[in-house]
């Protein structure tokens, strides 16, 4: 989910101070200023400490640049040193095309350079071998967000990085449009059923939903979903609705609706069938559920701007979410409510999940490198990141959604929060819950495989080509084959293809 343009774009910080107060936790204010009180850690997260006094110790911290990236462990370090002087924290960063080559030249090379390493899911596998398995002395594993951690935080139940905070794409919608009782009544007459977004179950009825803002010229498009290939948005728009599919089709997902993370996701099977001659799952979107989900697409995107004229992306959907009467909602990741530059329109904007009641899972991890020569201080700070206190301040701060349970249930119990955000807060804690569509991991994902989806998938939206399943079979070919060259050179462990079977509660429900 994070390219480089991603990465680079600037946060904008919300609101106006508020404090959270709760037991024995920091006490952290907005707007970004980095007030803090000392405080002993919650005995709902496992911290070992260090002392104050101690010899003087310097951990480098490799990353990307952009704010979700230097900007958050910037951020972190700085309120870690106040509690720890004797550690200070060093944050280089790459840019994002190159510091994961840049992180994997120096732990190939057995090198001590870096203490906290970062890595995305796509590259998850590549970095496991050099991470200190993580324990409950220093990490509350039960306080993370499992399907999160899941996209190569935590494996087989072993936990070798922590993400940085929850990254999950849900409906962004003006609660002025859908919250308007005359507009809910017509729209409950006309199509039977409610226009609450919490209540939908499947994707023909957003599509009737964009059927209605559009008739009734109350808006001029429908929901925006991304169409644009390349930095992974069509890739993920596509396994954001096939996930539905997905999930429901027992002969695809073998009962496990994440797939099989952290390589796989829902793209492929869940399982490897017996009759299956490779030593990876099948592609899952040759099928049935495959076509109808892209048929379903090409019926979403009849409502947005014509994909010959204007793609929608991560880069300019908030800005034509902002635009008077372009669109009701659009799917975003939850960061980028951040983007909003009027404050009018943010206050407005209310989140859910995807119809079903599920979303798309991404992460940023932190893990600590096995060469590390400073290993006590670093889980130190890599416990630090995962606490609920540091998760509570780095939203008030930056927006940045907790990966912290408990994290949630702090903001929650503020009353000074404004009603908007605690709707985000509750929404996005539901959908972290339930992220169970995911892009492969894999690390041909993004040059091999991505492309050779979105080229047939952009292409039957654009109608130059007009038959679904031949699309979806030519796509399916051309990744087995870059699949069998990939494990022909490629090691992978038995971590990585051994599913986790999660039961997926079908039931939205607006928390």
């Amino acid at each position: 989910m994070n390219s480089l343009s991603r990465a680079t774009l600037a946060a904008v910080v919300i609101i106006v101070v508020i404090v959270a107060a709760v037991g024995a936790f920091l006490y952290y204010s907005r707007p970004r200023t980095t007030t803090a009180t000392t405080s002993t850690s919650s005995q709902s997260t496992s911290t070992a400490t260090t002392s104050s006094s101690g010899p003087q110790v310097t951990i480098t911290v490799v990353t990307y640049t952009g704010p979700s990236g230097q900007g958050f462990m910037d951020f972190a370090a700085r309120l870690f040193e106040k509690e720890h002087p004797n550690i200070q924290v060093q944050v280089i960063a790459f840019p994002f095309t190159q510091y994961v080559t840049n992180e994997l030249t120096e732990l190939e090379a057995g090198e001590s350079k870096y203490d906290i390493i970062t890595y995305t899911p796509a590259n998850a596998m590549e970095f496991i071998p050099y991470l200190v398995p993580l324990n409950s002395t220093y990490i509350n594993e039960s306080d993370l967000i499992y399907p999160v951690q899941a996209l190569g935080g935590t494996i087989n139940n072993v936990t070798y990085g922590v993400a940085r905070g929850t990254s999950v794409m849900l409906l962004a919608y003006y609660a002025n449009y859908f919250d308007n009782a005359t507009l809910q009544h017509e729209f409950q007459e006309e199509y039977g059923f409610s226009l609450n977004p919490w209540t939908w179950s499947n994707w023909s009825q957003v599509v009737d939903v964009d059927k209605f803002f559009v008739s009734h010229n109350i808006t001029k498009y429908g929901i925006l979903l991304w169409d644009q290939p390349g930095d992974l948005d069509l890739y993920e728009a596509y396994a954001l609705v096939f996930e539905w599919y997905y999930m429901h089709n027992s002969s695809l997902s073998c009962g496990n609706v994440m797939g099989m993370m952290p390589l796989y996701g829902d793209l492929f099977m869940g399982c490897v069938p017996s009759w299956w001659g490779h030593g990876f799952p099948p592609p899952a979107f040759n099928s049935t559920a495959g076509v109808e989900a892209l048929e379903v697409q090409r019926q979403l995107v009849s409502y947005m701007p014509p994909p010959t004229q204007l793609l929608v992306s991560y880069d300019n959907i908030v800005p034509l979410l902002e635009e008077p009467n372009y669109a009701p909602g659009g799917f975003i990741f939850a960061i980028q409510l951040s983007y909003f530059t009027n404050k009018n329109n943010l206050s407005e904007i209310r989140l859910a999940p995807a119809p079903g009641g599920y979303a798309l899972g991404g992460a940023t991890f932190f893990g600590v490198s096995k060469y590390s020569q400073h290993k006590a201080a670093a889980l130190e700070f890599l416990s630090f990141i995962a606490s609920p206190q540091l998760q509570v301040a780095s939203f008030y701060n930056m927006t940045n959604f907790p990966i912290s349970k408990e994290a949630y249930h702090l903001l929650l119990e503020n009353s000074s929060l404004p009603a908007y955000e605690r709707e985000w807060i509750n929404a996005t804690y539901y959908a972290a819950e339930h992220a169970y569509a995911a892009i492969p991991a894999v690390s041909i994902s993004t040059t091999a495989l991505e492309p050779a989806l979105e080229k047939e998938v952009l292409g039957y939206l654009e109608g130059q080509i007009t038959n679904a399943s031949q699309a979806l079979q030519q796509a399916a070919a051309a990744w087995v084959q870059d699949m069998e060259a990939y494990t022909s050179t490629t090691t992978t462990t038995a971590a990585a293809t051994e599913p986790y079977y999660i039961a997926a509660p079908f039931e939205p429900r607006r928390l």
